[in-house]
């Protein structure tokens, strides 16, 4: 946790720049949904289509009720579990694509399905289970601004509706804020997520009230030495993460121009995928910056 003399300098930095803690940091983004009722129910309802009134008057918050277990990773929990009369909602904020992310979602929402199934002896009465993923990458080749996802057969029949995935592309909706084109109420509620200057914000959210809701939130949690303090961990965890992946990938390159083999690049690899399990990366991550196979570095755990 940061000081007290840490956390004036960096609101003083802050104050000069006339900026505040994006919400497309974690623990920022899961502290606006949390404490923007309004703001949460209107966005929801616009992309799942559940009436606004019913995520209002029936949410009950669930985060702690679903979390994964990794060995070689820290102890997770989603960004955001809630539950409305008949679903539970899990948003996801994904910043940036990696091989591996869709899977471990999906994975995510299959441990919700499984502890609903065992407490549930009524399957029909079973609540949905609704993933919302916005994405700031365009990883599907579509030009929609809501992905839905069911499973399907061949001729697009329904499997169950119970278990469903929405994905939105906030890339995109970056791009049309900075062309200067007009954005649709979801769009601008997507997009304040990643707005640090003070002056875009409140143009941005001016007389519209779940806008207003969020952007004084923004301001109210900047000015919180725990959430700043929660907001710098999280941005130094990933830096110092993105750091041991580039410094082991130049370690292996070294090794393998300096052996001038295959074998010992491929040796390379492997000792840095273990140097890399060490210092906790997740598997996915490895698999991408080694090139190993995920069943070859299972086998170094």
């Amino acid at each position: 946790m940061i000081s007290k003399k840490q956390h004036q300098k960096i609101l003083n930095d802050l104050a000069r720049k006339n900026e505040i803690l994006p919400a497309i940091s974690d623990p920022i983004f899961k502290a606006i949904i949390n404490r923007c009722p309004k703001y949460r129910a209107d966005l929801v309802s616009r992309i799942t289509g559940v009436p606004k009134e019913v995520i209002l008057n029936t949410y009950a918050m669930k985060n702690s009720e679903y979390v994964i277990d990794n060995a070689l990773e820290r102890k997770k929990t989603s960004d955001v579990v809630f539950g409305i009369i008949d679903s539970i909602i899990n948003i996801e904020l994904n910043g940036g694509y990696y091989d591996g992310l869709i899977e471990r979602n999906i994975a995510y929402r299959a441990k919700i399905q499984i502890d609903l199934v065992t407490k549930n002896q009524d399957y029909k009465k079973m609540p949905k289970v609704i993933q919302i993923n916005i994405n700031r990458f365009g990883h599907f080749k579509s030009k929609r601004d809501i992905l839905k996802f069911k499973s399907k057969d061949e001729d697009g029949i329904v499997e169950t509706d119970k278990f469903i995935n929405y994905h939105l592309n906030l890339k995109r909706i970056e791009r049309k804020y900075e062309a200067g084109l007009t954005l649709n109420k979801l769009e601008k509620e997507l997009l304040i997520l990643t707005l640090k200057k003070v002056d875009e914000i409140n143009k941005l959210s001016e007389g519209d009230e779940e806008l207003m809701e969020v952007a004084k939130n923004l301001k109210d949690i900047t000015y919180d030495i725990n959430t700043v303090g929660l907001y710098y961990e999280d941005e130094e965890r990933k830096w110092v993460e993105n750091a041991k992946i580039k410094y082991h990938e130049g370690l292996a390159l070294k090794k393998g121009e300096k052996r001038g083999l295959k074998v010992g690049l491929e040796r390379g690899k492997i000792e840095t995928a273990k140097t890399l399990l060490k210092d906790n990366i997740p598997i996915a991550k490895v698999v991408q910056y080694t090139g190993l196979s995920e069943s070859q570095i299972r086998k170094l755990c």
